[in-house]
């Protein structure tokens, strides 16, 4: 139920709200924009999304050659209403897109980042670790309680990133569309944490993932 306080009360809006504002009250725009040295992170849309998606992601994800492996996923308009209800988290460089970051509420404490990519020629400079790090201390505020995302088993940089980042493996998903996947969850309430530790995990939860804070990465705002 939305709060008399929530952002849907709010006068003035002429876009419709995504969804983590509708459920959370959560609008990225007061956080961002970030400086990550020269790179930019700015709130962007599903469509300022697109033309980076059709153009590299193919090169990103090494599916360049093999397009009909899996099931194809056209961009239908109910496709592009869902897009609609996303947070995107755009990286740029000198004007151009650089990478991207994709999300939305899975329900209503599970927050799903759906892709995150990189062009490979950004990827030595932790920029994707230090942009994870800058949004858990938004989603707790918001009360968001865990992140989840999936990834291939064979994109062994991610696997590394997350596993670094205290996400542990929680299922694994197969489907037509993406192959095989591990889904990966970050616990950002700690009682939550320490109960999955003690039903699933042979080691304590502190000694093995401690939650981690971003107290290391310092957002420099950018000129709003």
């Amino acid at each position: 139920m939305l709060s008399a306080h929530s952002s849907a009360f709010r006068p003035g809006r002429s876009r419709s709200l995504r969804l983590s504002e509708r459920l959370w009250d959560l609008d990225w725009s007061q956080h961002l924009p970030w400086m990550l040295d020269d790179v930019t992170v700015e709130l962007g849309s599903f469509a300022d999304a697109l033309p980076f998606i059709q153009a590299h992601y193919a090169r990103i994800f090494n599916a360049e050659g093999n397009a009909g492996r899996f099931l194809g996923d056209p961009l239908t308009s109910a496709k592009r209403r869902f897009g609609d209800e996303m947070d995107v988290l755009m990286l740029r460089s000198a004007g151009a897109t650089i990478g991207l970051l994709a999300a939305h509420p899975l329900d209503w404490s599970t927050y799903y980042m759906r892709t995150v990519a990189l062009l490979p020629e950004f990827r030595d400079r932790r920029l994707l670790t230090r942009l994870m790090h800058l949004t858990y201390e938004p989603l707790r505020a918001a009360g968001v309680e865990r992140i989840e995302g999936d990834c291939s088993p064979a994109n062994t940089p991610m696997m590394r990133m997350l596993v670094n980042e205290a996400f542990l493996v929680t299922s694994t998903i197969n489907s037509e569309r993406w192959g095989s996947m591990l889904r990966f969850t970050k616990f950002l309430r700690e009682e939550a944490q320490e109960v999955f530790a003690r039903q699933y995990c042979a080691l304590p939860s502190k000694a093995s993932h401690p939650l981690r804070r971003p107290l290391e990465v310092v957002p420099e705002r950018g000129n709003s």
